[in-house]
């Protein structure tokens, strides 16, 4: 019997609703994806027609949270940022837009994001860096920093960003104060390796 387009649709959200509420429960690592498939009631090989693996499974959920985070930044950027500023806003608003996923993204992005050489990448968290640094690509364009070399300029930059990310998932401090510090710092210094412009710093934020 084939399944409607909504069905499948209703299917994905119930899996994806089940699964986040089990890796906070249980951790990302304790879950199992027949754990997965039992809370959403569908058969393990059900599972694996919409996600083939747990990794592709929550990397789905921080892509589309970061997705959300995109159109945030979009809606709250006026267009007179300075670089920092405009920066600070599109990593802060994909931050809180992960905020809910954060008790169990630790393993998860190590998994997908990790800078160092894999046998296997995950399209989702190819496709969820790729993205990243292609909006980020267009905000320095946008500002004229345009001197060094594309691809030197985003290396520096996913390497402090992957910093950050680390920082915010393990930060106990209140309201992730010391993660905020670190966003503003990183970009400052970020701003003037690609400058070595000191006036650009900008101002200090909060997200």
């Amino acid at each position: 019997m084939r399944i409607s387009e909504q069905a499948k649709q209703e299917c994905r959200s119930r899996i994806l609703a089940q699964a986040a509420t089990l890796f906070i429960a249980k951790g990302f690592e304790d879950t199992t994806t027949r754990d997965i498939a039992t809370a959403a009631g569908l058969a393990v090989g059900t599972l694996f027609n919409y996600f083939p693996s747990k990794e592709t499974l929550a990397m789905t959920m921080v892509s589309e949270a970061l997705g959300q985070g995109l159109t945030e930044y979009r809606r709250r950027r006026s267009g007179s940022e300075e670089l920092v500023e405009e920066l600070y806003l599109f990593i802060a608003a994909g931050l809180r837009c992960l905020r809910p996923l954060r008790p169990f993204l630790g393993p998860v992005l190590e998994r997908s994001l990790s800078p160092f050489p894999r046998k296997t990448t995950c399209p989702e968290g190819e496709a969820a860096r790729l993205e990243h640094l292609s909006t980020v690509q267009g905000i320095i364009d946008r500002h004229g920093f345009s001197q060094p070399p594309d691809q030197v300029v985003l290396t520096l930059y996913w390497s402090l960003y992957l910093g950050v990310l680390a920082c915010w998932t393990n930060d106990s401090s209140p309201g992730q104060g010391a993660s905020q510090a670190l966003i503003d710092y990183s970009l400052r210094l970020f701003v003037r390796m690609i400058s070595g412009d000191t006036a650009n710093a900008g101002d200090d934020h909060a997200p």
